[in-house]
């Protein structure tokens, strides 16, 4: 009897506890990070991208523990097609990014944060010589108080749009990328220059993300 009125209680404070708890509350669901990697067009470099273990870093996740972050491995093609390492980097994502992008003269810019789009270094570009060029948060991208203009949910802010690309495809010295306002982005490889254009599109097509979400707002 004792065992029945303990699980009758346990019921009702769990059933009490879902009605009192507002929806919004509960977290984006994400898939597990796990390693990627991105080549450039031509083949001659590619990065492997490998978790890294700072959950308590990402928002969110206050409290959870706090490690290494995630690296990229950056390679380049050799005479007898085999690759070979160049660089080992520490990137600025506590977990890992969401998206990269990789020239054929070795630079490489990532996107956003493993179950924090739109927040902490958004974009980050490093160069062929495995240095960090330049780091963006989401208020170094949009003038004034733009950024509360865009959509989010528990985690997360759905400031960007695929696909990215580069704006001269042989060149390769920047980078396209559209944005959930209408407008869009242009990075410089080289010099970690950014320049923002607003714009009137409607469509933004959203770049992956987590498995379920609770949106808020717009």
């Amino acid at each position: 009897m004792r065992n029945t009125k303990a699980i009758r209680e346990l019921r009702i404070a769990l059933y009490v506890f879902c009605l009192l708890t507002p929806s919004s509350g509960w977290a984006d669901s994400w898939a597990g990070a796990r390693p990627f990697q991105v080549f450039s067009d031509s083949g001659k470099y590619f990065a492997r991208f490998v978790p890294g273990e700072s959950i308590g870093d990402t928002v969110g996740f206050a409290g959870a523990r706090k490690g290494k972050y995630a690296n990229a491995l950056l390679y380049t093609l050799q005479a007898d097609r085999s690759y070979k390492l160049q660089h080992e980097i520490t990137l600025q994502n506590p977990v890992a990014p969401v998206d990269a992008l990789v020239s054929d003269q070795g630079y490489f810019i990532t996107f956003d944060n493993w179950h924090n789009l739109g927040y902490g270094k958004v974009a980050a570009i490093y160069g062929p010589a495995g240095k960090l060029i330049r780091g963006f948060e989401l208020t170094d991208l949009y003038p004034g108080q733009m950024s509360e203009r865009i959509s989010h949910s528990v985690s997360s802010r759905h400031w960007r749009c695929q696909p990215i690309h580069f704006v001269e495809p042989k060149e390769q010295k920047s980078d396209y990328v559209a944005e959930a306002l209408g407008g869009y982005f242009v990075f410089t490889l080289a010099t970690g220059e950014m320049a923002y254009k607003p714009g009137a599109r409607k469509e933004c097509i959203a770049p992956q993300g987590p498995i379920s979400q609770t949106r808020i707002g717009r």
